[in-house]
């Protein structure tokens, strides 16, 4: 292992919890981005002299950019280092932030949107990489679940606070909350995060990254833990999508009920990072994997099964829903750390990749849960139920290729 001022300050991150907070507080950066102006979207169309559905899409233009500007700005962050691109992400997301803010139409808001995605997609790709540059599997594993944890509160409040703005102010003052945030994690960053990149362990250029990614693309092993991630993660974006028509249309929930319905949710994956953080040690991060993705599918299998049953009660629902997503808490940041296990030198390249990946199948299954919407709860539940079932088929395929390899020991100075 590679020695030095940077690797001694993020070991000490088991006792300077600074650290972890302000990791998770960058990555936090986008779920607050995306899920902070929900409530304003009516009032932000109308005042712009929109269309409602063009304020929808701002939140899927946000996704797109954010997914693939990803697999640009990883392959960067091993030539240039970890905190000169987290650096130029947050001015790029406060510029955006702030676009957004004095946006005089919804072109200028969509472009400020597009360029916010960017400057997320380069902290959020770098996160993973920086954590990687010091942490191997299981220790990886447990940082990185803590970062998550951290990262959870987001779309915990974001969405309560959003309407506490709206009280007080127009839609304007809900971005100039998100610039306040932004500049105060900024700060933290600037003073708190080191870089973990050494210059003697990064590329000499920024000249093949298709190379890169072709080396990603041939290992199977690696790339059945992504399919594990990824599928879980569909599921969880399609709960999402679906929820809101399936809580409040379907059964009558009101708003204000379906937030903190929504939010237990959240509260449920929060606890389980948190038993997932202090049970790596003891178990490992491959056991704890094993076993969120049997309830996981079991849950899944249950909501299929839910589906032929006419007008199911949400009291049979929300639980399925809940088991599932507190599962993810286990899936995500076990098989992650699995998927990047093989990439001690491309740390960034394979984070990107990754990135994508994930945005890309949550994208999708929230794309085609709306699609197919048939004024039932069918969707969502077939949505996460193929999802759960998925990510298990993945694991299982990722078996048969070797061994697996989250517990495994490779010097970080590989």
């Amino acid at each position: 292992m590679i020695h030095g001022k940077g690797d001694r300050l993020i070991r000490r991150a088991h006792l300077h919890p600074s650290l972890l907070i302000t990791l998770g507080a960058l990555a936090a950066l986008t779920p607050f981005a995306i899920d902070l102006y929900l409530p304003s979207l009516p009032t932000l169309a109308r005042d712009l002299g929109s269309d409602i559905w063009l304020a929808q899409f701002s939140v899927t233009l946000y996704l797109g950019f954010f997914a693939s500007a990803q697999l640009l700005l990883g392959p960067l962050s091993d030539v240039r280092g970890r905190r000169p691109l987290i650096g130029g992400g947050l001015a790029l997301f406060a510029l955006g932030v702030l676009g957004c803010a004095l946006a005089p139409s919804m072109t200028w808001l969509l472009v400020s949107r597009s360029l916010q995605a960017v400057g997320g997609a380069a902290i959020a790709v770098t996160i993973p990489a920086l954590v990687r540059d010091r942490f191997a599997h299981d220790d990886y594993a447990r940082v990185m679940t803590l970062v998550m944890l951290v990262m959870g509160l987001a779309p915990l409040i974001a969405p309560s606070l959003g309407s506490l703005v709206l009280l007080v102010g127009s839609w304007r003052w809900v971005f100039a909350t998100l610039l306040g945030i932004t500049l105060v994690t900024a700060l933290l960053f600037l003073r708190v995060v080191p870089e973990t990149l050494l210059p003697a362990r990064r590329q000499l250029r920024f000249s093949d990254p298709l190379r890169q990614y072709g080396r990603i693309l041939r290992h199977r092993r690696a790339l059945a833990y992504l399919g594990t991630a990824s599928a879980s993660f569909a599921g969880l974006m399609g709960f999402v999508v679906g929820s809101p028509y399936v809580y409040i249309e379907l059964h009558g929930i009101s708003p204000q009920v379906f937030g903190p319905l929504f939010g237990a949710n959240v509260a449920a994956a929060l606890v389980v990072s948190v038993l997932n953080a202090r049970l790596i040690p003891r178990f490992g991060a491959e056991r704890l994997l094993q076993i969120g993705l049997g309830v996981q599918a079991l849950a899944a299998l249950l909501m299929l099964v839910l589906t032929q049953v006419p007008n199911p009660s949400l009291w049979l629902i929300a639980p399925l829903t809940g088991a599932y997503l507190g599962m993810t808490a286990l899936v995500m940041g076990n098989a992650m750390a699995g998927f990047m296990a093989d990439f001690p030198d491309l740390a960034g390249t394979a984070s990107a990749f990754g990135g994508a990946v994930r945005f890309g199948a949550g994208a999708l299954s929230g794309s085609l849960i709306s699609l197919l919407h048939d004024g039932s709860a069918t969707p969502l539940l077939v949505g996460m139920g193929l999802s759960g079932l998925l990510s298990g088929s993945c694991y299982l395929m990722g078996t048969r290729f070797s061994s697996p390899r989250i517990a495994a020991s490779v010097s970080d100075s590989e």
